[in-house]
Parts: C-alpha cells; sequence; structure tokens
C-alpha cells in the first residue's frame, strides 16, 4: 500500500517552490528560527543537506505571505521527492513514469491493490513496451510512491506534464549527463524543421533512436497524426514510448517502417552519458546502414564527433560513413545548445539517398559553419532550406540561392585528416570582383594621396595560395602558436616590460600602460617567452580579436596567446592579414583551429607589409590629428560657456587689434 510518509524539500526545492532565490531561503531560515510562527524544522539530513517536511513548508509560505507563489501548497510535489527517492536513480525514474502512465490509463492509483497494478499493467501494456516491468517493479519495491505520483500529476495539472517534470528533475540530477544532457528549445526546433522537411507531403514514418524524450515529443507534436511513429524495442527507448503515449500519440508496435513508406529517422548521440566516440560512431553508422533508398535520417550530436578532428581509428569509422555517400548535410553549431555541456558545440548530419548516376569521385555534399550563428527562425529556415535543395534534382540546387551552405566533394571530406567543416572555408561578405580591383585600386589611391604614397603594383596576374586554417597551417610548420603567460597580479605595475591582456585587444591604443618589472618577471618566469616584431597577439572570448605587435618584447598575458609565423617558410602568410581574418571570427574554445586564413604569393609579402605599415602611421596621424582638434574644440567650448573667454566675430578682433 503507498506510504503515508511526508514528501521531503531541500532548501533549492523551497526556493524553487517559493520562486525566489536561494540565499533569500537561508535568511528566511535563520531571521525566523524563533518567533510566534517560525520557519518549520528540519525533518531528516541526506548527503549534508537538511530536508524538510513539504507540506509545512508550504504552509508556512502560504500562512506568511513569503515568497512569490501564493499556490506554494498546491505545487509542492512539483519540488519535493519522498523518502528514498531520487531523481538521479534511473531506475526509480522510471517506475514514478510508469506509474504516471498507468495513471494517464486509468485515471487513479491509490485504489488499486498490488495484484490489480500488475494486471493493469498487463492489460495496458501486453508486450512490455513501457511500463509493465517498471509497474511490477514497483509492486516488488513495495509501492511507495502511489500518492507521490498522483500528488505530483495534481501538482503538474496533468500526466503529461508530470512526465516533462520528471524529465527536467532527472536531467538536473544527472550531472554526470554532459553531452546526453537536454537539447535548449532552438537546437530541438532545428531537428523538428530537418525532419519535417524530409518527411514531406506523402505517406512517411519517423523512427526514433529512443536516446531524447523531450526531442521525440516536440517532433511527434509537430508532425500531428500525418506520420507514423516507431521506436526500437531498446531499454532507453521505453522512455520515449512513455512520454508518447502519455501525451496521446499512437506509436506503432513495430520497430521499422513498412516497406513501401519513407522512412526519416531522427538519432542523438551519444546515446548514453560516458558513450565513448567510437561507439556513438558505430550508432551513426547503423543508421545509415539501415537507410533504403527512399529513407533520410537526421542525427545530432557534438561536433567533437560529427564534425571536428578525430583519433586514427575514429576517423576510419566516420571516412567509412562519408563513402556510402549517404551523408548529404554536415552543419556545425554553436556551443551552448546542451543545458549540461553549455561549451559544447553541436553539429548536424542529414542523410539521404546517395547521389544517382554520379561517379563516386564526383558525389558531392554541403557544408555549413554556423559556430557564430545564433539558431534564430530564419537562420533554422534557411540552413534547412539550403541542405534539402541540395539533396534534389539538378534544376534544384540551380534555382536555389544559398545562404549557409558550400558544396563540397564527398572524396575530398572522406581523405580530410582534420576538421570537416575547415574544407569549406568561412564565409565572407561579398567583396569586388577581381576584374574590378585596379580600377577601383586606382581611384581609392588618388583618394589618399595627400596621406600616403601609392603603392607600386602591376596587372600581372598571379597565382595566390588559397585560405587555410589554423591547424592545417600549423601542422605545416608555417604557424606556430605560444601560450600566454600566467601572470600574478600582484606584479603588475607602471614600469618594466608592456604587458598584453585578452582585453586590451579591444582597445589596443592604450596598451603600454600596465608593465612589469623585467628582473622580477625574468626570476619568476624563467621560461616566459616575449614577444616577437611582427607576432599576432589574439584571444578566442568572449568575442575573437587580434593585434599585431610591431615591436615584440611584450609579456602576453593568459588566456590571450601568440601566432608566429615562421621566418624560414611563412607560406604567404601575413601578421597584418591574419589580424583582420580573426577580427569577427568564430569565438569559443578550440574555435581558432578552424580559422581560415588568407595568404599572398610568397614574393608579395614584403612589399604589401610596408605598404601596410604606412597606411597605419598616416592612419595613426590622423588619429593624432584628430584628437588635437577635439581638445581644440573642447577648450573654446568649455571657454565659451564659462565666461573665462568671449568668442568673438574675426572683423571684431581686427577693430580690437587697430585700437590699441
Amino acid at each position: 500500500m503507498p506510504t503515508t510518509a511526508p514528501l521531503l524539500i531541500d532548501l533549492a526545492g523551497v526556493a524553487r517552490l517559493a520562486d525566489v532565490r536561494r540565499p533569500v531561503v537561508s535568511m528566511w531560515r535563520s531571521r525566523f528560527a524563533e518567533g510566534d510562527d517560525p520557519f518549520p524544522q528540519g525533518v531528516a539530513e541526506d548527503a549534508g543537506r537538511m530536508l524538510y517536511d513539504a507540506s509545512h513548508v508550504a504552509d508556512w509560505l502560504v500562512r506568511t505571505a513569503h515568497g512569490n507563489n501564493p499556490d506554494a501548497r498546491a505545487d509542492a510535489a512539483a519540488q519535493a521527492t519522498p523518502l528514498g527517492f531520487a531523481f538521479g536513480d534511473d531506475a526509480a525514474v522510471a517506475e514514478l513514469e510508469s506509474l504516471i502512465v498507468l495513471y494517464a490509463q486509468l485515471g487513479t492509483l491509490e485504489t488499486l491493490a498490488g495484484d490489480e497494478h500488475r494486471n493493469a499493467a498487463a492489460t495496458a501494456d501486453p508486450r512490455d513496451l513501457s511500463c509493465r516491468a517498471e509497474i511490477n517493479a514497483h509492486v516488488d519495491r513495495g509501492a511507495p510512491w502511489l500518492a507521490y505520483a498522483e500528488n505530483l500529476i495534481d501538482a503538474a495539472y496533468s500526466p503529461s506534464a508530470a512526465l516533462a517534470l520528471v524529465h527536467r528533475r532527472h536531467a538536473s540530477a544527472r550531472r554526470m549527463a554532459a553531452s546526453t544532457g537536454p537539447l535548449v528549445h532552438e537546437a530541438i526546433a532545428l531537428v523538428v524543421e530537418s525532419a519535417t522537411s524530409l518527411v514531406g507531403g506523402g505517406p512517411a514514418t519517423v523512427t526514433f533512436d529512443g536516446a531524447d524524450a523531450e526531442l521525440s515529443s516536440a517532433l511527434a507534436e509537430s508532425l500531428g497524426d500525418a506520420v507514423a511513429l516507431t521506436v526500437p524495442n531498446s531499454v532507453t527507448a521505453r522512455r520515449v514510448r512513455r512520454r508518447l503515449l502519455v501525451e496521446g500519440h499512437w506509436v506503432s508496435e513495430a520497430n521499422e517502417a513498412p516497406p513501401s513508406q519513407r522512412s526519416v529517422t531522427i538519432a542523438r548521440v551519444p546515446r548514453h552519458p560516458g558513450e565513448d566516440t567510437m561507439s556513438a560512431l558505430l550508432a551513426v553508422d547503423e543508421v545509415s546502414l539501415g537507410l533504403r533508398d527512399a529513407d533520410a535520417a537526421v542525427v545530432i550530436g557534438p561536433a567533437r564527433i560529427l564534425s571536428d578532428a578525430l583519433g586514427p581509428a575514429e576517423e576510419r569509422v566516420r571516412a567509412d560513413i562519408l563513402r556510402s555517400g549517404r551523408v548529404r548535410g554536415i552543419a556545425r553549431l554553436m556551443p551552448g545548445l546542451v543545458e549540461t555541456a553549455s561549451r559544447e558545440a553541436l553539429a548536424v548530419w542529414m542523410l539521404g539517398a546517395p547521389m544517382g548516376d554520379v561517379p563516386i569521385a564526383d558525389r558531392i555534399a554541403v557544408v555549413a559553419d554556423l559556430s557564430a550563428t545564433p539558431l534564430t527562425p530564419a537562420t533554422r529556415a534557411d540552413l534547412v532550406s539550403d541542405v534539402v535543395a541540395s539533396m534534389g534534382s539538378g534544376r534544384d540546387v540551380r534555382a536555389h540561392a544559398f545562404r549557409f551552405a558550400r558544396f563540397a566533394r564527398t572524396a575530398s571530406l572522406v581523405a580530410r585528416t582534420g576538421p570537416l567543416i575547415a574544407a569549406a572555408g568561412p564565409r565572407r561578405a561579398a567583396g569586388p570582383s577581381p576584374a574590378d580591383i585596379p580600377a577601383l585600386l586606382d581611384t581609392a589611391a588618388d583618394a589618399v594621396r595627400a596621406d600616403v604614397a601609392g603603392v607600386p603594383w602591376s596587372t600581372t596576374a598571379h597565382s595566390a595560395p588559397s585560405p587555410a586554417s589554423v591547424a592545417d597551417l600549423v601542422h605545416d610548420g608555417h604557424l606556430r602558436v605560444v601560450k600566454g603567460t600566467r601572470l600574478s597580479p600582484e606584479m603588475l605595475g607602471v614600469d618594466g616590460l608592456v604587458v598584453v591582456t585578452a582585453s586590451d585587444l579591444d582597445a589596443p591604443g592604450a596598451i603600454g600602460g600596465t608593465r612589469v618589472d623585467q628582473l622580477a618577471f625574468a626570476t619568476q618566469y624563467p621560461r616566459a617567452s616575449l614577444t616577437r616584431p611582427g607576432d599576432v597577439v589574439f584571444r578566442t572570448g568572449p568575442t575573437s580579436a587580434a593585434w599585431v605587435d610591431a615591436e615584440g618584447s611584450k609579456v602576453v598575458v593568459a588566456p590571450a596567446r601568440v601566432l608566429r609565423v615562421t621566418a624560414a617558410d611563412p607560406g604567404g602568410l601575413v601578421p597584418e592579414v591574419i589580424a583582420a581574418d580573426i577580427a569577427g571570427a568564430t569565438a569559443g574554445p578550440g574555435a581558432w583551429k578552424r580559422w581560415m586564413l588568407r595568404r599572398v604569393a610568397p614574393h608579395s609579402v614584403a612589399p604589401l607589409r610596408r605598404a601596410l605599415a604606412e597606411i597605419a602611421a598616416a592612419r595613426a596621424d590622423l588619429e593624432a590629428r584628430a584628437t588635437r582638434l577635439n581638445v581644440y574644440a573642447d577648450l573654446i567650448v568649455a571657454g565659451a560657456t564659462s565666461g573665462a573667454v568671449t568668442i568673438i566675430e574675426e572683423n571684431d578682433a581686427a577693430d580690437a587689434a587697430s585700437t590699441q
């Protein structure tokens, strides 16, 4: 029979129940420890956390009008737990979810005896695909959470809302969920819109891999009754079945689509916490191998698995999947799309039938880098449109204006040993046509002739090296990355070596105001290196920024770092061009490895650097002149408004001088 033990709540739960911040509850507990109506006393302790009777706390909140939730009594179960229950316990959560499913079928739980619960579960789930085993396990446990399940449903107002609440609390309790944690709304919406486009208007079956109940629920809600839903018969998929059934979506008992219908598979990797990269890739390979010619799939997972550089063994598995020709679109997304892994970037694969009669060597896929692009509704629509158009006929491709996607040969993606997206390069603002540059250059030179001498150039065409990623340039020996020094703040002063910090890159003109004693620095950091002339100091967050140190001998403070061009083999790199390419590039940890840097012909490096130095000097002189003019203008205004001087007409000044 159900227990009558009270529901327990900790101080964090009290804060959620009262709709206040956590420190406010601690203040209540100390300020109202005594008096006519004190804060309720703790009734138990768990892992150092004091637990309180949730009903007593709710009564106190309502009675004393503390907090911002007048419905605290009705909502208490949503933030509390019964004794012995933990949202971090997968088995306990599965039993609670199954009780909610059974309630949705019967409309009650507490009026049934133990064997009646078993019989009801057998009737509701005869093939044991969603809840029968869990109900039997709960009865064997002694059925302690029947009352809690009903209270939770009452607090959430419906079984489906109660299941969603359980999902959120379970996810927050799984501190090791990492990449498998809940997706944010924007990521879910992208997968939903991608799958909806692939389903099309005809009869289709959508197959969920069973790894994400929240994603499956959102997709089922979007598709409605237009498609059949299937879920594989696996332990992890039972949660998806429970969620869909309670929300009123019919789920086929078959675990695959009928031969006559198009199937769209939705997969998320990794499927469970702790799953390694190889296992996740093998799961994607299984999805790919299971597709028929008319089928499609959407796979979402960490970019470190789907698009970034991998170890040799994992790279071979990913290359095998790409070699099949079914991967038709790859998009790298920005970080922050997984609630429990805010710094991890995601990637999306869209799979379909290989290109028709096109030889393997000529097959193409589309790649897109949205690492710095928020997933707004317009962005999602354009990305999905790009990929779907690329999967159509040649006429579809020619008629579509691609916003994000770029074409890449599948053979090139298979052969790459680094990030897949680096092959596509970043999208830049459209520049002038190469044929127009000579005329535009003449016009621009005439416009600045009073400030800087013209740069000699010729119209002889030449082949410039193609842009390359920082990772590739480092690998080829053209660049070197030098880490910044973790300098103690106590060492900073106004004399000695110039210090450059990451925040200084927002206003390079102020560099030089902070310094460190040279002797003290050499003593405490004997292995630290100073900058050299031409070093590019850069940062990756919160925005990307860079600055060229023309003089050298400066101390760069971590997290800022240095890109140093190899003097003996620069590979066409120019420091000033590197800094320009970094400005506005994708920010975030590890993003710098994918930055694409433009290069010039080797014989143009030296004259280009001299021209840029002359332009920089002229710009600095103009800025100094502008500063002096601003000071002059400010003083004139200050004198006139304060009465210290009188501003007069020029003729009046001449008359005054003649009478003296």
